[in-house]
């Protein structure tokens, strides 16, 4: 019983784009939030709780992606992923995962005879791919502009 409890809680929270009729709730309730600076919570007895600020800016996030139309998930960051679920959230091939793992690129751990990820490792490496990205695409315009190719055009080769 406790396994199934373990389960159940480290799955994602997932919510649902919000249906046509409770769009503008969503939106009015987001403007509410992001103009009257502090928010709490009332409960059935009329007491209050302040939201302490990070579970605030949590809820404000929530809010601008469904008032956006969107669904969205709520996940631990110590959620574990499979290689797999890590290729597939990065977009990349599974074989390519392993062998970044091996690189010493993501963090990992075995779980048996499978390597495991924590979401947050995940995120980490693909922040630093984005960085990495940028800085590259940067450096390349900086060397297009010191030479003088950066404004000419360059027709594509015709066959």
């Amino acid at each position: 019983m406790e396994e199934h409890t373990k389960m159940a809680a480290a799955e994602p929270i997932r919510i649902s784009r919000p249906i046509e009729s409770e769009q503008p709730k969503v939106a009015e309730l987001y403007r509410m939030l992001i103009h009257a600076g502090k928010a709490a919570l009332i409960g059935p007895d009329n007491s209050r709780i302040d939201l302490p600020p990070s579970i605030y800016d949590t809820l404000v996030k929530i809010l601008e992606t469904m008032q956006e139309g969107k669904s969205i998930a709520v996940v631990p960051l110590m959620e574990q992923l499979s290689t797999q679920a890590t290729a597939d959230f990065l977009g990349v091939s599974r074989q390519f995962i392993v062998r970044e793992l091996e690189a010493g690129k993501i963090q990992f751990h075995y779980a048996g005879t499978h390597r495991r990820i924590y979401l947050k490792d995940v995120l980490d490496y693909r922040a630093k791919r984005m960085h990495a990205r940028r800085a590259s695409i940067d450096r390349m315009a900086q060397k297009s502009e010191e030479s003088g190719d950066y404004d000419r055009f360059v027709p594509p080769d015709e066959e």
